[in-house]
């Protein structure tokens, strides 16, 4: 870790860097001055099999895990992020002053136990592993709420008609969930940190809010939007963070820039 003009920057390492979050991290890192070192399959670093994570690490003053496997399923999710997780805790383990930030996914407990949502056990599990081995002065875990640019990813089109599962969520632009991470490691912030919106809606309404978007910028009528329910924890607050460290940036705002 070294000074420029008065404040502390470092060289990092960023584990999926090439992703949707990852890669905006990096952008945003080294516009702060940090030396960022991106990690992903396409250098060579693959977390999965551990391959080059070790290597990747050296000399790095702090590791930030943003590597992501989206599935529904609980087995794949729990072995991706088992193994993944343990890549990277073992090579942060080889190097004992260097700082662990996990990007995590803000969820209260009864989403991990709901079997349709397999992929809250996976990130449940790479918690609890990140928790197990390194201590907790080394270890920041960055638990976001779903962000509004996942809507995309949620929906299924069948002609003009888009289904999307009605969710309840206090999601926020990933442009914010980035900047707030990279706030928390600059500040060298340790422990859980929580960030979301500041608005609870849920999935399907936010896809109505851009269709309409989409269609005022095209000039065509809007997609009609229908929202599944789900059962469970999801239909609650089983998403919802209870105290969050809140984005001022609303949905309406962010659709602006869409």
């Amino acid at each position: 870790m070294r000074r420029l003009r008065g404040r502390s920057v470092m060289r990092i390492t960023v584990y999926g860097a090439t992703g949707a979050f990852g890669a905006r991290l990096v952008d945003l890192l080294r516009s702060r001055d940090h030396e960022v070192i991106p990690a992903h399959r396409g250098n060579g670093v693959d977390t999965y099999t551990g391959e080059g994570v070790a290597e990747a690490a050296d000399g790095s003053d702090a590791l930030v895990d943003c590597v992501n496997r989206l599935t529904t399923k609980p087995r794949k999710a729990i072995d991706f992020f088992s193994r993944s997780t343990q890549s990277i805790a073992r090579a942060a383990a080889e190097y004992p002053g260097t700082a662990v930030a996990c990007l995590s996914i803000a969820f209260r407990p009864e989403a991990a136990e709901s079997r349709l949502l397999g992929y809250y056990q996976g990130k449940a599990m790479q918690e609890r592993i990140y928790r197990r081995l390194l201590p907790e002065e080394r270890l920041l875990m960055f638990r976001s709420a779903q962000w509004f640019e996942l809507v995309d990813t949620m929906t299924i089109a069948a002609g003009p008609v888009r289904f999307v599962p009605k969710m309840r969520v206090q999601a926020l632009a990933v442009a914010e969930a980035v900047r707030m991470m990279a706030d928390s490691i600059d500040a060298g912030e340790r422990g859980t940190v929580e960030v979301a919106g500041p608005q609870i809606s849920d999935f399907a309404a936010i896809a109505r809010l851009l269709a309409a978007r989409r269609a005022q910028n095209a000039g065509t009528k809007p997609a009609k939007v229908i929202g599944i329910p789900l059962p469970g924890p999801t239909a609650r607050d089983g998403l919802i963070p209870p105290a969050p460290r809140m984005s001022a940036v609303t949905v309406d705002e962010w659709l602006r820039s869409v």
